[in-house]
């Protein structure tokens, strides 16, 4: 796994290095955005581990390019503040999951080992980062309604329009299309998509929420008590 750590300390680079290479891991640093967003294109990480307080161009910020740049790089956020205010914003740029400050280093590592398993179980979503050039499959579409799902090109559409969703959007849009009218427990989301990330109690219904405003489209149902469907309309 290639790992991008972009941090405006020094001292907090440093030790993340050390710490991640002797764990195995291919680590590169940058101490701004600017150097971050060279190394995105040169180095092409799995992984970035992002400070949030930095100067010029701040974590949320350049979490937003990085997401936009690649939809299915693995974006953890760092910081020293565990407030819902942060972390709303940073999810919202679509960031994936938070490590706070202090760092403890064998938290991060036992956390990175478990991202790169659930990686390496779910291709068709890391197949980008992964340069993958094999022809595309047949299931590679998902089409339901008038939501067509490019797996291949990490893209939604609906009727003539593009729909860009973040990582997660994506993911949730995904579990549900691969099989409609199921209907998903809030526990079975949680553990697909959040895996063992601590994410608050309505993470799962602001997006969804923010998943049919971006759609414009209301297919996705709840089941009150249960979870979560989406219906297919020709069936």
């Amino acid at each position: 796994m290639k790992i991008l750590v972009v941090d405006d300390e020094n001292d907090i680079r440093t030790i993340l290095d050390y710490n991640l290479k002797l764990n195995g891991f291919n680590v590169k640093c940058a101490k701004d955005g600017e150097k971050a967003l060279e190394l995105n294109e040169t180095f092409l990480p799995t992984l970035v581990i992002l400070d949030i307080m930095m100067n010029g161009i701040d974590g949320i910020e350049l979490c937003k390019k990085l997401r936009k740049i690649n939809p299915s790089i693995y974006i953890l956020m760092l910081s020293a503040s565990s407030d819902d205010y942060t972390r709303i914003k940073s999810y919202e740029a679509g960031c994936d999951d938070f490590v706070g400050k202090p760092i403890k280093m064998k938290l991060l590592v036992n956390k990175i080992k478990a991202i790169q398993s659930r990686l390496i179980k779910s291709p068709e979503i890391v197949e980008h980062s992964l340069n993958n050039n094999s022809n595309p499959a047949s299931n590679s579409i998902i089409e339901i309604n008038d939501i067509r799902i490019d797996l291949d090109y990490y893209m939604v559409h609906v009727g003539d329009k593009i729909c860009e969703l973040p990582k997660k959007q994506f993911e949730l849009l995904v579990m549900l299309a691969k099989k409609p009218n199921k209907v998903f427990t809030r526990e079975k989301i949680y553990d697909q998509i959040w895996g063992d990330s601590i994410v608050g109690e309505r993470t799962l219904d602001v997006h969804i929420t923010r998943l049919r405003n971006k759609l414009g489209v209301n297919y996705i149902k709840s089941i009150k008590g249960v979870g979560y469907k989406i219906v297919d309309t020709n069936n």
